[in-house]
């Protein structure tokens, strides 16, 4: 009932084209019972041995006319459901990409891009052949029941009793395949997500997959994925294999109980042959779409599980927003700050405290695994903060706006992300419409500008997916800059210069130093040497704050701050 609810209710958006669909069934299928008629009197009236050509030439333009009208109306009633069934798809797309990007980074830690991938083609396939060809098929055999029935009736009301033996056994039938179609549908569709999951992972890792020579690991894997994916889709293809073969016997055997009591009823003089010839007519008009019943109930299945699958999606409830009105930037305070990313997971931030005064420069230090890419994530609400325990400017980021949130923190993220465009688009990709001048000033902040010119297209270079055309460090620069081209108030560095080399990194945090003045910047860096000028220094170390001060003040308490400070200036002298 479930899928049933689902399938009503987004057809209710679309009565309108549901209804024009309908009317169009409605007068193809009531023009089709006009020739059998025809027929089932002309031959009547060529057992009265009286007929003439002329007669029986009116007769035959006439269901010539009325098949050419049911023609033109067939292509208008395909046309509109077809149409429509588009229509449903391109809006189920736009609402899936919608919700999409509006859920929590959370949700992405816990399902597979391909998952999701499978859900917006698939998945959205199979609902549109539903509202095409599916509802188009419903509606059809339903007007052709109403429609045929009475007449059938009306002709000999004790064959038609007997016409309908065998509609219980169908009944029974099409419950049976239809709960059975539900089942193994929902697996198939389950499965493909599977698939496609494991086709997105390796091509994204393909380098990695080539590196380590594990091509034929990987392609094993997937055999293993797809064989399971074709058992399914077999043990699916039975069930319809076996139902269509079964469910004409029964209904033949209605046709056959016609023939046999018909005929008899025609000897005796009870049913004249044109009366008979419509019968067989009319029931053989009632045949064919009872028999596409069963293709419909399959795709009504497959269409339904592929609903319930979307609708798990529609269903998630979106990253909670702040209340209304905009914030103003400020000090950030962190406050008794603890974490952790699921609740059977360990806490990864234990009671973090500190202020940062607006404006400063803040690093936050520590070994891997200290918490530190966690702490700037909540900040900036790439993770849902507990509340009262993060501020900024005496507002809890929990009660501030998304939007205005993000307005005032442009992230640099740990590993560098590009679009495939040029990389002018990429640079102004937090603006509201892409400025030349906006861009190049932030090209040349981050120190990418020179490499940039040597480009055959400049700024129009189109980067790649990922911007794979581009170096790590040139891929990290772009990321730098498109962070410095929104002017946001809050700047966050997640070791933004682990792919940058240590001259290029003094340049470009000094022309950030020069062109930001006012900004608050949070930095994440192993290496301490290009943090040691911070106004601020936060240790972390196994997600609790472990010293808070300068880089003087540091060394001077010969924590671990200092430790890791002497073991990198060790290495260095040793390099």
């Amino acid at each position: 009932m479930k899928g049933l609810s689902l399938f009503s209710t987004r057809l209710w958006r679309y009565r309108g084209w549901v209804l024009g669909v309908v009317v169009a069934i409605v007068v193809v299928d009531l023009i089709g019972l006009i020739p059998p008629w025809i027929v089932g009197s002309a031959v009547d009236y060529l057992s009265t041995g009286a007929a003439e050509p002329r007669t029986l030439w009116l007769w035959g333009f006439l269901i010539l006319g009325v098949e050419c009208g049911r023609a033109c109306m067939r292509f208008t009633w395909r046309r509109i459901a077809f149409d429509f069934s588009r229509r449903v798809e391109m809006d189920l797309r736009n609402e899936f990409m919608a919700r999409a990007v509006r859920l929590p980074p959370s949700y992405f830690d816990r399902t597979t891009i391909g998952d999701l991938m499978s859900r917006a083609t698939s998945d959205i396939d199979q609902v549109r052949m539903l509202f095409g060809m599916g509802l188009l098929t419903l509606f059809d055999v339903l007007t052709i029941v109403v429609t045929t029935l009475p007449i059938l009736i009306w002709l000999n009301p004790t064959l038609t009793l007997y016409t309908s033996l065998p509609l219980p056994f169908l009944a029974v039938i099409c419950w049976k395949v239809f709960i059975e179609t539900h089942r193994r549908s929902h697996a198939v569709q389950e499965q493909l997500g599977d698939v496609t999951a494991r086709v997105v992972e390796n091509l994204n890792g393909i380098r990695v997959v080539k590196a380590f020579a594990t091509e034929d690991v990987e392609k094993e894997r997937f055999e293993q994925l797809s064989s399971v994916q074709v058992r399914l889709s077999l043990s699916l293809a039975r069930v319809q294999a076996v139902f269509f073969p079964i469910f004409t016997i029964v209904f033949e055997t209605g046709t056959l109980l016609v023939l046999w009591i018909g005929g008899s009823s025609v000897v005796r003089g009870d049913l004249t042959v044109g009366d008979f010839l419509k019968y067989v007519l009319y029931l053989g008009w009632l045949t064919g779409p009872m028999v596409g019943l069963g293709w419909t109930l399959s795709l009504y299945q497959r269409g339904i599980a592929s609903m319930e699958r979307l609708n798990q999606i529609f269903g998630l409830p979106e990253a909670e927003d702040g209340a209304a009105g905009g914030a103003a930037p400020g000090a950030v305070e962190f406050r008794n700050l603890t974490f952790r990313f699921a609740p059977d997971r360990e806490d990864v931030l234990r009671d973090v405290s500190f202020s940062v005064p607006a404006g400063a420069s803040v690093a936050i230090v520590g070994r891997t695994g200290a918490g530190k890419t966690a702490l700037l994530n909540l900040l900036a609400r790439l993770y849902q903060p507990p509340r009262g325990s993060i501020f900024i400017g005496g507002r809890d980021v929990r009660d501030i706006p998304l939007a205005s949130l993000r307005q005032m923190i442009a992230v640099v993220p740990q590993e560098p992300f590009l679009f495939s465009d040029t990389l002018a688009e990429n640079i102004a990709l937090g603006l509201p419409a892409p400025e030349p001048a906006v861009v190049e000033a932030a090209s040349r902040a981050a120190c990418l500008h020179e490499a940039v010119e040597r480009f055959p297209q400049g700024y129009e270079q189109i980067v790649g997916e990922r911007g794979v055309t581009l170096s790590g460090g040139q891929k990290q620069r772009a990321c730098i800059a498109r962070a410095l081209a929104v002017n946001a108030p809050i700047l966050i560095l997640d070791d933004a210069f682990s792919s940058v080399d240590a001259e290029t990194e003094d340049r470009v945090v000094a022309n950030m130093r020069e062109a930001g003045r006012g900004r608050t910047v949070f930095t994440v860096s192993h290496r301490l040497s290009s943090v040691m000028d911070a106004d601020l220094i936060v240790v972390l170390h196994e997600g609790r704050v472990a010293a808070v001060g300068r880089h003087e003040d540091l060394i001077r308490r010969h924590g671990l701050y200092a430790d890791l400070w002497r073991k990198q200036q060790l290495e260095e002298g040793i390099r």
